[in-house]
């Protein structure tokens, strides 16, 4: 079993206003409560669409599998800022959900209705590792394809006021199965796309 990456993402949360429409098509209408929602969804979308994917998906071929770093705390102390400044009345139902870190996968997988595994990990390690538990589902069997990705606050690029997140996202398949969809295939190897 050979895993290949056959689509390839890199895009920050600036970049979201000009390829949303891409990535947004064929999805219903969706409210952003914050920036690392809307990056994840965009990426995810234009993962799939360089993938050949259509979406939404509809089927558990696919699975999930996103990196997280502690920039899903900008989205507590955002909430936590909120209840300090206005009392209950500052408790957003919107935000609530996304506090926790399997929110944007389980968002996602949702929206492109992607019903495979669904797995948020820390980044407190190595994305390696999201690639090694990719590589171990396909080879046994346990998913047919995988979007592989993470999210990372952009620290040489935030401000004070305002964060910058990264997202980098993969698609990964074994070889067979990419060449059985006559998908483009940019990595023959894990290791040559890692971070």
């Amino acid at each position: 079993m050979n895993p290949v990456i056959t689509a390839v993402n890199k895009i920050t949360s600036t970049d979201t206003e000009k390829i949303f429409p891409r990535s947004g098509r064929n999805l219903k209408p969706m409210r952003f409560i914050h920036d690392l929602d809307k990056l994840a969804i965009a990426a995810i979308g234009i993962t799939l669409e360089d993938a050949m994917i259509p979406f939404p998906v509809g089927n558990s071929d696919i699975s999930l599998y996103i990196g997280i770093d502690d920039s899903i705390e900008d989205i507590k102390n955002d909430y936590f800022r909120s209840i300090i400044a206005e009392g209950i009345l500052g408790a957003s139902p919107l935000l609530f959900p996304l506090t926790t870190p399997n929110a944007l996968a389980a968002q996602a997988s949702i929206l492109f209705d992607i019903r495979g595994e669904s797995i948020t990990f820390s980044l407190n390690h190595s994305f390696s590792k999201v690639l090694e538990y990719v590589a171990v589902s396909l080879a046994g069997g346990y998913t047919k394809m995988a979007i592989a990705g993470n999210i990372t606050k952009d620290k040489s690029l935030s401000g004070p006021q305002s964060s910058i997140y990264r997202a980098e996202f993969f698609f990964i398949e074994t070889i067979t199965n990419a060449k059985n969809r006559g998908a483009r295939i940019h990595y023959y190897n894990l290791g040559d796309a890692a971070l």
